[in-house]
């Protein structure tokens, strides 16, 4: 699984900070790639109910960003 995180129309800047808290809280392990439009985080180790919860939380959060399996 593989979450994009790119900036909105109007640079709204993703606090990367939260987001790997929010991964790092559900025992989830990821690797991070730099874009000059955003990041890109790689699942690389997770549980079906460790995602589950990151992915409603980050929806709460972020509506904006694209979630893809």
């Amino acid at each position: 699984m593989h979450i994009t995180i790119f900036r909105t129309l109007y640079k709204h800047v993703i606090d990367h900070d939260l987001i790997e808290r929010m991964l790092k809280r559900n025992n989830i392990t990821f690797e991070r790639t730099k874009y000059d439009a955003g990041a890109r985080y790689k699942i690389l180790a997770d549980t079906e109910q460790a995602m589950t919860s990151f992915k409603k939380k980050l929806k709460e959060i972020y509506p904006q960003i694209a979630l893809s399996a």
